[in-house]
């Protein structure tokens, strides 16, 4: 039951340090519901009076012991208190052991950072009002979605991101008309509704599918919102301390496979559809596993636009499904600081990823083939050999490779961020196109920009 606006809820911190409590007060920034205590051990939780938790956040970086004591401890002395372990690289734990002793969930203190704030609303859900909704709070939906003149059961909001509100558009009850809906599509603006109303947008688009006869009554942004969920689970299977056997390998392997068929990212297209797929997941909030699926998506589209069959278009798609788990080996405090601010020995840090994911791929057992992890490591590279991690010049880079690199070039431009409004795609292929040619920074490939461009023109 969500909390009604006002209210307020009680959320354990169970941690002996600082910058734990430091990133979690990120994490919730704007969840004004919520208040937050911090307990450094077990003992002091316990003791604590007029206290009465329903989610605690446990910090799993000092192994597996400690974690296990905080689990089972909160679970006994708060019955009705859910549990989250926010774990790292820094001390691996076993999740299978840790949830048999009362964790609900096992999350990455960084990778999994979007959907903390996702598990939390779920555990513990609570209401927020106004224009002060924090951007974390809120999902975008897929305007295909989205029926006008019908009445919806959620509230709807528009993101303004230089000032940092959540402004409600229109509240549950109304109706979207169809001149709402086009200046949303005209401006290539966002659509969002509150986390806590998914499942009343997921029965409204169902009834939608279900008014325009759809064969398939999954809405885009169910489908969407489902990739993202197998995503969360298949980068589990990666950040999980347990031994992995060959099956588990493959595991991973059959659930990415079923993404990219999920998505339709190999089928054959004609051009202009294949442009409006690619544009369709351009304009949103740049977030780890949003990466993922993007970059999958883009890096699948482009190999068609470059005239490359199924089997080569699938093997771009992988790629750019496992591209970046490499980052959950970062400390913990670079998550906060964006690249351009890191320390020299942050940024050494930093340009280890690529390599990284290749290992924790292999590592994990999971069957890809040479070329799909050569791109995994290719694509931050650049063709004048001032990428990273190898500075490989064009010559050493694969074809795969520098098509990730466009891939993810693009995906740079098109993507919301902080204070940033992202570039129309369009401009981006022209500004891409552009720039191989000019041999900038960039970095790119002359032939793989301008063919891609030649085919969208």
């Amino acid at each position: 039951m969500a909390a009604s606006s006002g209210s307020t809820v009680d959320v354990l911190i169970g941690s002996p340090r600082d910058s734990f409590m430091d990133a979690v007060k990120v994490i919730l920034k704007g969840y004004y519901p919520y208040q937050l205590r911090q307990f450094k051990t077990v003992d002091e939780a316990l003791e604590s009076q007029n206290f009465h938790p329903i989610l605690a956040l446990i910090d799993g970086q000092d192994g597996s012991n400690s974690t296990n004591e905080w689990v089972q401890s909160v679970k006994m002395n708060f019955s009705d208190c859910h549990v989250i372990v926010l774990h790292s690289a820094a001390a691996p734990l076993n999740f299978d052991a840790i949830k048999k002793n009362g964790a609900d969930e096992m999350m990455h203190i960084n990778f999994d950072r979007e959907f903390i704030s996702d598990m939390v609303l779920q555990l513990a859900p609570v209401e927020m009002e106004g224009d002060n909704i924090p951007i974390t709070a809120l999902m975008p939906v897929d305007l295909r979605d989205i029926e006008a003149q019908m009445n919806i059961n959620f509230d709807v909001y528009v993101h303004l991101p230089a000032n940092h509100r959540s402004v409600l558009m229109r509240k549950a009850g109304d109706i979207l008309d169809e001149k709402q809906i086009a200046k949303f599509l005209g401006l290539k603006q966002q659509m969002y509704i509150k986390k806590t109303q998914r499942k009343e947008f997921f029965e409204y688009a169902r009834t939608v599918q279900s008014l325009r006869n759809s064969p398939f009554p999954v809405s885009m942004t169910e489908k969407f919102h489902r990739s993202k969920k197998a995503i969360y689970e298949i980068m589990a299977q990666f950040l999980n301390g347990a031994a992995t056997d060959f099956s588990g390998g493959r595991l991973i392997f059959d659930k990415c496979k079923e993404i990219i068929a999920d998505f339709e990212l190999t089928k054959d297209l004609d051009k202009e559809t294949l442009f409006t797929e690619i544009f369709r997941f351009t304009g949103n909030t740049r977030t780890l596993y949003h990466d993922c699926i993007c970059l999958s998506a883009y890096a699948a589209f482009f190999a068609q636009a470059m005239g490359w069959g199924p089997e080569k278009r699938e093997s771009a798609a992988l790629a750019g499904l496992l591209h970046n788990v490499g980052l959950s080996q970062m400390p913990v405090a670079m998550a906060e600081k964006d690249p351009q601010y890191y320390t020299p020995e942050e940024l050494k840090e930093f340009h280890l990823y690529p390599d990284r994911s290749v290992n924790m791929v292999k590592a994990k057992k999971v069957p890809l083939s040479v070329e799909i992890s050569e791109a995994i490591g290719q694509h931050r590279e650049k063709v004048n050999g001032k990428g990273f991690p190898k500075a490989l010049p064009g010559e050493d880079l694969s074809d795969l490779g520098k098509l990730m690199i466009f891939a993810y070039r693009f995906m740079e431009l098109t993507s919301l961020r902080e204070h940033r409004q992202a570039m129309p795609p369009a401009q981006a292929l022209q500004l891409l196109r552009d720039n191989s040619i000019e041999a900038t920074d960039d970095g790119l490939d002359m032939l793989t920009a301008t063919t891609i461009f030649k085919k969208y023109k």
